[in-house]
């Protein structure tokens, strides 16, 4: 039977492993309003491929435009498309999270399985045990600039723990909370030192 952490994180604990499910923050209207947003963005960005392609000849200008004029809106609606590209792809990205993603940790006897997938794709990365170091809680600055930027809500948000793992920085815990995320260490840690012990 499933043991819950707050409402996003559930624990089942079997004799080969722990599995432990962080399900993504769910706010129906927030989510809602995503949703148009998105919508509208595609239109707009889609509109804007079809102009470049036509070469702006469905705009009826009631002046007609010089070359010079129609090659600046050709470098606008590039350097436009560029943007919208990034924004649209964080933005997609972060609705199909919401909806339909979730990130899964696997603890068996030699190692840490870390998963975040959306619907089921998703690549799972094993970390052995004695590669793992300083496993510990993120401190955010809630003032930074860049804290705000990557929890805005059509951003995916910051994971909440992180560990070194031959010289890279893994981090898991996407948008917990501080006692979620504590309880969360405390939990991973308790099951690594019981998997070890029964691996000897």
């Amino acid at each position: 039977m499933a043991m819950w952490i707050g409402d996003r994180i559930s624990v089942e604990d079997n004799q080969e492993l722990t599995t432990i499910v962080i399900n993504p923050l769910r706010v129906k209207w927030k989510e809602i309003l995503l949703m148009c947003w998105v919508a509208g963005f595609t239109f707009v960005g889609l509109f804007m491929i079809y102009l470049l392609a036509t070469g702006f000849s469905s705009l009826n200008f009631k002046i007609p435009p010089t070359q010079e004029d129609l090659d600046s809106l050709v470098i606008y609606g590039i350097v436009f498309l560029g943007f919208w590209l990034y924004f649209e792809y964080k933005t997609v990205k972060s609705l199909m999270w919401y909806r339909y993603g979730k990130e899964l940790l696997k603890i068996d006897n030699e190692g840490l399985w870390v998963k975040k997938s959306i619907l089921t794709y998703g690549k799972s990365t094993r970390y052995f045990f004695e590669n793992i170091k300083e496993f510990h809680q993120r401190k955010h600055e809630q003032t930074s600039f860049g804290n705000f930027f990557e929890n805005a809500f059509w951003a995916l948000g910051i994971d909440a723990l992180e560990f070194k793992y031959q010289r890279k920085t893994i981090s898991l815990g996407r948008r917990l909370d501080e006692k979620s995320a504590r309880l969360l260490l405390r939990l991973i840690d308790d099951r690594v030192k019981k998997r070890l012990k029964s691996g000897r």
